[in-house]
């Protein structure tokens, strides 16, 4: 073990039992649940769980097993049902997209499997407890307010008999865990979860014994630690997520959270505590790139420190192990989550002991395929590991050599080609990959000049670490065009057995769209430009520039951003609503927006561009085209679509080499999830 990571690397005990690191995931919600119906775990979970564990994380968490008191174990439940009692009484919004039933005694099997997957390799699983209240949309609350979820309704107080049977209910769903033979319980109390509403000075307004002073609102959160604790017998550890700071006028505060931390020190044998509600504060939950990490320690630290027997965990978005290992030998600490970075890459934990620490795949942040997933009700993915979801045939281990070496030639060092050349080398195939610019990376690179997006282009550095160790030649400022003696000349040099066209994709100038299937008039001025001649540093901007956007991503708000830092006055036009409509789902508004606001940038939404005339341009709105203004810019950025750069395929196909297109050469305008898919996928198979 590198000595530089002797904090990281001690056994830590909670309650019964022993971690045999400070490396943990938090409950985090996979979606991989299979068997909806007869209450099992799916199988793609339990492998999902088992790499984490063979990767070396001391503890992998599961989220999340509702609590409920009217779920039957006799009765499947309809699942058609609006009102359900798969979560007691849950609207689709929750249901769907949590389907685990912890007071449903079949769920043993599933949670059984699930133990000695993740066992099998020393690992430790807690899984996740929660009952939602009127935050999440439950009939019942602590208290009646209006859901501010996608149904606008207002849930009942809970009775003391209703109070009651949910204490019961989490001390028959601990029960079952315990049974099993996992480890521990983590009992929801942030983010909006009925534990979390009982505690909140903001959301309780009871008036019995269960509400009012501080000692009243913890009294559910106390009954239900002593049920659990009955019902297993204090054979299994028992934690709690903790709201730290609800960010309402009125709300609990990190301070009041140390409190109540104080008072169940030695009740609880850990707690993390992290913010927001959902969905008023979700973009706090798992943050992206624009935040540092341990944005947290401002709650973290004072529980730590008012805290003489419970451990502590931080959660921050962690991804550094020389981060973590500071936080540990600093004190502020017991463990350190990392979730995000356990997606990324399963083998942290075993690379950082080992003293490996460029060999771990970074997280980016964009949560564009774990959270922006999930958030949809999809399986999650990782926008740099493919893997994730695919355990059970592409895991740790299951990467097979080649049965027969071939030559492989890439053309393009983007994350697509560099991942098809990183794939293959490990494989056993020679590989060679060309480059028409001096450097690699593609879009990445263009991608990371936008403010606060350094963070995209690690994965490309990661890739050509990689690469370098595989010895695999990148070779820079050779351009393949589309020539047929040239491609001659590149078959009769490099002999290639396979050739990948990784060749990405170019902006589409004309301003065609779905939304009127017609190009804007006017785009084929000196003074209209796209995003790639701007971050490229090909053209010179006028003061007044407009931003044309379709696309809905990153790209409107982020050269927005970057042109009004260099004194330019910008504003966007967008059919859209509002900007950036895709990038909410992934957690970026918060952070994003605030930003765009604050750089004067104007939006406007709803609109789009019946022609460009020299600096004017005419505007309408898309539900009234009749309702038009006309607007002075010097420069204007068209962000309506890529095309992919593919005319090679067709030349090499003629010579008859095999040959395939990844990443954008295959979709243009895919995400670089897609790209990094591709080129995995594609050399598995070679």
């Amino acid at each position: 073990m590198s000595s530089r990571f002797e904090h990281l690397f001690t056994p830590l005990k909670l309650g019964p039992i022993t971690l045999r690191n400070r490396i943990f995931a938090t409950p985090h919600a996979t979606m991989f649940t299979s068997d909806e119906r007869n209450n099992l775990p799916g199988e793609t979970l339990a492998y999902y769980c088992a790499e984490r564990a063979k990767g070396g994380a001391a503890l992998v968490e599961v989220s999340m097993s509702i609590v409920s008191a009217e779920t039957s174990s006799q009765t499947a439940p309809d699942t058609n049902s609006h009102f359900s009692p798969l979560a007691g009484g849950h609207p689709m919004v929750l249901t769907g997209r949590w389907p685990l039933r912890g007071t449903d005694e079949r769920i043993v099997g599933g949670y059984s499997r699930l133990a000695k997957m993740v066992h099998e390799y020393g690992g430790k699983c807690f899984i996740e407890l929660a009952s939602g209240g009127s935050n999440v949309g439950s009939e019942l609350g602590v208290s009646p307010f209006p859901w501010p979820n996608t149904l606008p309704f207002t849930s009942r107080e809970m009775t003391e008999k209703d109070i009651e049977d949910q204490i019961e209910a989490y001390g028959v769903a601990a029960k079952y865990v315990w049974r099993s033979g996992l480890d521990g319980v983590d009992l929801h109390g942030t983010h909006g979860a009925l534990i979390s509403e009982f505690l909140s000075k903001v959301m309780n307004k009871r008036s019995d014994r269960y509400g009012g002073s501080a000692q009243n609102r913890m009294r559910f959160l106390e009954e239900v630690i002593s049920r659990v604790r009955e019902y297993t017998k204090d054979e299994i550890a028992v934690g709690m997520r903790l709201m730290g700071d609800e960010q309402f006028e009125g709300g609990n505060t990190p301070e009041e959270a140390t409190e109540i931390a104080r008072y169940f020190d030695g009740r609880l044998d850990w707690i993390t505590a992290d913010t927001g509600y959902s969905p008023q504060q979700e973009d706090w939950q798992a943050v992206p790139m624009y935040v540092d990490p341990g944005y947290n320690l401002r709650i973290t630290n004072p529980i730590k420190s008012a805290l003489k027997k419970t451990k502590v965990g931080a959660v921050g978005r962690y991804v550094d192990p020389l981060f973590a290992e500071r936080l540990i030998s600093e004190g502020h600490a017991d463990m350190v989550a990392m979730t995000r970075a356990l997606i990324a890459d399963p083998e942290l934990p075993n690379k950082t002991r080992d003293g490996k620490i460029s060999d771990i795949r970074p997280c980016i942040g964009v949560l564009q395929d774990c959270w922006g997933r999930m958030i949809r009700g999809l399986p999650i993915s990782c926008t740099v590991n493919p893997i994730v979801s695919r355990e059970k045939l592409w895991g740790i281990g299951k990467l097979e050599k080649a049965t027969q070496v071939k030559k492989i030639l890439v053309i393009g060092a983007g994350p697509a080609g560099l991942e098809a050349a990183r794939v293959a080398a490990e494989r056993g195939h020679r590989v060679v990959v060309y480059e028409a610019m001096r450097s690699a990376g593609g879009q990445t690179i263009l991608a990371a000049k936008l403010p606060g997006r350094a963070d995209v282009k690690s994965i490309i550095n990661w890739q050509l670490e990689q690469l370098s160790k595989l010895g695999v030649e990148v070779k820079y400022g050779l351009e393949v065009a589309n020539d047929p003696q040239l491609v001659d000349f590149v078959l009769e040099e490099e002999m290639p057995d396979v050739v990948i066209l990784a060749t990405g994709s170019k902006p589409l100038r004309n301003g065609f769209q779905a939304y009127t299937f017609h190009s804007i008039e006017g785009c084929d001025q000196p003074n209209v430009f796209t995003c790639d001649d701007v971050l490229e540093d090909k053209v010179e901007l006028g003061e007044r520039v407009l931003v044309v956007d379709t696309l809905g991503f990153i790209e409107a708000p982020g050269i927005a951003e970057y042109l009004s830092k260099r004194g330019k006055h910008v504003e966007i036009v967008t059919v859209h609503p509002n900007i950036a409509l895709e990038l909410k789902s992934m957690n970026h508004w918060d952070h994003l927006m605030p930003r765009v606001v604050s750089s004067g940038i104007i939006i406007h939404p709803n609109t789009w561009v019946k022609k460009i005339s020299g600096k004017s341009v005419t505007l309408y709105n898309v539900y009234l085209e009749s309702e038009q203004k006309t607007l002075q810019f010097d420069s204007f950025i068209l962000l309506t679509g890529r095309m992919q750069n593919d005319e090679l395929y067709s030349m090499f196909q003629k010579k008859g080499k095999p040959v395939y297109k990844v990443g954008d050469a295959n979709i243009g305008g895919a995400r670089i999830g897609n790209a990094i898919y591709d080129g995995n996928a594609v050399s598995r198979a070679l």
